[in-house]
Formats: structure tokens, C-alpha cells, sequence
């Protein structure tokens, strides 16, 4: 990926598919490899968007395990790193899926090593944005399912895309998932 300011749709789609699988959000998924496909990325670049936000996800899983455990008194196991990679892109799909999945210790590692591939703030922001959306509206999924399990009705809105059934959507368009003003600044360079 050249280093460009602005990611282009391709990019904001795996980085949407990376989001999704950690947030682990089946609708957004579907959606997300749907438009990542319409925008040209090909199943290779798919799947390693597929493996990174996989390698976040059990890396944040460990990392509760060891925490829950140090609580319990076990002592601490060593960790080893979530991901290999490296690339530009598979840092932008990786610090996505650790905001998805809640985990600052890889969004934390991750972020540095988007940095140090050169990423811009721009192109950074950019993936909180999608991971945000993403995050958003895996949660109003859930409490849907909730609300119906429950019998009660829940008003439901997207802002990924993934319930849109027009294919023109941008990964990031309208991430109003009610935390991006708060959670996105905490990530703006100093």
C-alpha cells in the first residue's frame, strides 16, 4: 500500500472486514466481504484481513486470561505477538480490530507499529472511524436479539452499512455510533 494520506475504498473495506470478525458481528461480515469484494480486493487479501483481526482477537482473549488468572494469584505466562505481518494495511486492519474487540493492549502495540509503517493520522482515524461503526452497530445487533428473545421491541439503526442493500457504501460512512467523538480524539497525534 502506497503511503497515501487517504485510504482508498478497498483499504476501508478490508479494514471493515478485520473490524467485523473481531467484533464478531455476522451481519457486518456478510455485508463488509461483500463490498470488500465490489471494491477489488481479491480472497487472499480477504483472508489475511480475516487472519489478522483472528490473531487480535485470541491475543485479546489471552490477555484477559492472564489478567483474570494474575487475580487469582497464577502467575503470569509470557505473551508472544498477536501478529507478524507488519505491512501498513494489515496494521490498520489490526489496530480496527482491537478497537472492536475492546482490547487496548493490542490497539496500544498495534498503533506503534502503524506508526512506524508509516501511517498518517489521516489513514489512522480513518480505521478507529470504520471500527467504530463497526463496534456500534454489532452492539444494536446484539441488543436486537436481546429485545426479541425478550419479546420487547428495540429501534435499530445501522451505521456500518451492513443492513443496506444499495452497494454503494463507504466502510466508514456515518460512523455515528455515539462514542466516536469521545473514544477517536483519545487517538489524535499530539
Amino acid at each position: 500500500m502506497p503511503n497515501q494520506s487517504v485510504l482508498t475504498e478497498k483499504e476501508q473495506e478490508l479494514i471493515a472486514v478485520g473490524a467485523s470478525i473481531a467484533a464478531g458481528c455476522q451481519p457486518c461480515t456478510t455485508y463488509h466481504f461483500r463490498a470488500a469484494r465490489i471494491a477489488g480486493a481479491d480472497d487472499e487479501e480477504i483472508h489475511q484481513a480475516v487472519s489478522n483481526a483472528l490473531r487480535v482477537r485470541h491475543s485479546a482473549t489471552r490477555v484477559m486470561a492472564r489478567i483474570g488468572g494474575s487475580h487469582l494469584g497464577e502467575v503470569p505466562t509470557s505473551e508472544t505477538a498477536c501478529c507478524e505481518d507488519g505491512t501498513l494495511i494489515s496494521e490498520l486492519i489490526s489496530v480496527s480490530a482491537a478497537f472492536a474487540v475492546n482490547c487496548t493492549t493490542n490497539l496500544e502495540t498495534h498503533l506503534a507499529a502503524a506508526r512506524q509503517q508509516g501511517a498518517t493520522d489521516s489513514q489512522i482515524l480513518t480505521a478507529l472511524k470504520i471500527a467504530c461503526a463497526v463496534k456500534g452497530t454489532a452492539g444494536k445487533k446484539v441488543e436486537a436479539a436481546a429485545a426479541k428473545a425478550l419479546g420487547v421491541t428495540e429501534d435499530q439503526s445501522d451505521d456500518c452499512g451492513c443492513d443496506d442493500t444499495s452497494q454503494s457504501s463507504s466502510a466508514s460512512a456515518g460512523c455515528s455510533c455515539g462514542e466516536t467523538e469521545r473514544a477517536v480524539p483519545t487517538f489524535r497525534a499530539k
